[in-house]
């Protein structure tokens, strides 16, 4: 599993969150090289030689609980129990670990037990929120979660992102009705502006042929991805994508 390389060096100084949100369709692996790094008793974790690392390997260990793996929705008692559990010390490991596989699936009361327990719980339990819709979680939640996204997640949103800014362009939307996107633009990871400007100009692009009157927009848009390749904020960049359209 290829783990970025800032939580990889937080996972050797066992300096990590005591809890995550992990996003993407590919969410599972991820989390459960986070989930070794909190039991691993080696000396670089996840070292992935010691009992506690083979047994989260194996799926087997006892410090990592796996919530609702079945993906059926955890009833605000299991949540309840879940707390309960919280309180009782690890079995063998540094961490006990709850993995919840399909966060998006609870329902406000029983994010609202958990959220009391990320906040006050035992300093010793760590707690991974899974979900391909983290939208669907309180933003209370959200707050109180380092938010990673899993491989291919950053290239997907970035795309999507591409692709809907070719939409306002080729649709003819109003300055109003662009405004909402390209404040969004504002919190984007830097790193995700060529992906996203790659992905609009390959689309306006495409659609020369048919739409000739394209080729000033695109004329304005490719200094603004050259410029990427420099340290330019997010702020700037997607002020600079506003004033060319």
């Amino acid at each position: 599993m290829e783990v970025p390389a800032h939580l990889r060096i937080r996972m050797a100084k066992r300096n990590l969150s005591h809890a995550y949100l992990v996003v993407g369709e590919n969410r599972r692996p991820l989390a459960e090289a986070l989930a070794a790094a909190w039991v691993c008793t080696g000396e670089t974790p996840p070292c992935g030689h010691c009992p506690g690392c083979r047994k989260a390997g194996l799926g087997i260990h006892p410090d990592i609980i796996r919530a609702d793996p079945e993906g059926e929705g955890l009833k605000a008692e299991e949540v309840r129990a879940l707390r309960s559990d919280a309180y009782i010390r690890p079995n063998e490991a540094p961490k006990k670990v709850y993995l919840l596989e399909h966060s998006e699936l609870l329902n406000p009361t029983g994010q609202n037990i958990l959220l009391k327990l990320i906040e006050e719980g035992p300093a010793y339990a760590c707690f991974l929120f899974l979900s391909p819709q983290p939208g669907l979680l309180l933003p209370t939640i959200r707050s109180r979660c380092e938010t990673l996204l899993a491989p291919g997640e950053e290239t997907r949103q970035a795309d999507q992102a591409g692709e809907t800014l070719a939409d306002l362009i080729l649709t003819g939307a109003s300055p109003r009705d662009r405004l909402p996107f390209l404040l969004s633009l504002e919190k984007k990871d830097r790193e995700e502006f060529p992906l996203l400007l790659e992905a609009a100009l390959s689309r306006l692009a495409a659609e020369l042929p048919r739409r000739p009157d394209l080729l000033p927009v695109l004329d304005r848009l490719v200094p603004i991805r050259a410029a990427c390749e420099f340290p330019v904020s997010p702020g700037h960049l997607s002020g600079w994508i506003a004033a060319a359209l």
